[in-house]
C-alpha cells in the first residue's frame, strides 16, 4: 500500500515539471529563411481568409503587411528644452 502511495506521489510531483507557457518551434536547420517565409505566408493567408478570428503571427514574421510602424529613433529630449 505504501508503494502505491509513494508511486502516486512521485507521479504527482513529476507531473508538475514542465513548461508552463506555449511551446515555440525552433528554427529549421536547413533553408531556415525559406521555411520561415513559407510559414509566415501561410499564417498571413489564414488571417486573410478568416478575418473574424485571426491568429497572432509568429514573432519571426516581423510586422504584418500593411501595418508597418515608424521605427526611426527619436532624438533625446533635452531637460531644458521648452515643451510643446
Amino acid at each position: 500500500m505504501s508503494r502505491l502511495f509513494l508511486g502516486l506521489a512521485a507521479l504527482a510531483l513529476l507531473s508538475a515539471c514542465g513548461i508552463k507557457s506555449g511551446l515555440e518551434r525552433p528554427d529549421p536547420l536547413w533553408n531556415a529563411q525559406g521555411a520561415i517565409a513559407h510559414e509566415c505566408a501561410r499564417e498571413r493567408a489564414y488571417n486573410a481568409e478568416h478575418p473574424a478570428h485571426p491568429r497572432a503571427l509568429d514573432r519571426r514574421c516581423g510586422q504584418p503587411q500593411g501595418e508597418a510602424q515608424d521605427t526611426s529613433p527619436q532624438p533625446p529630449q533635452s531637460p531644458t528644452a521648452p515643451r510643446p
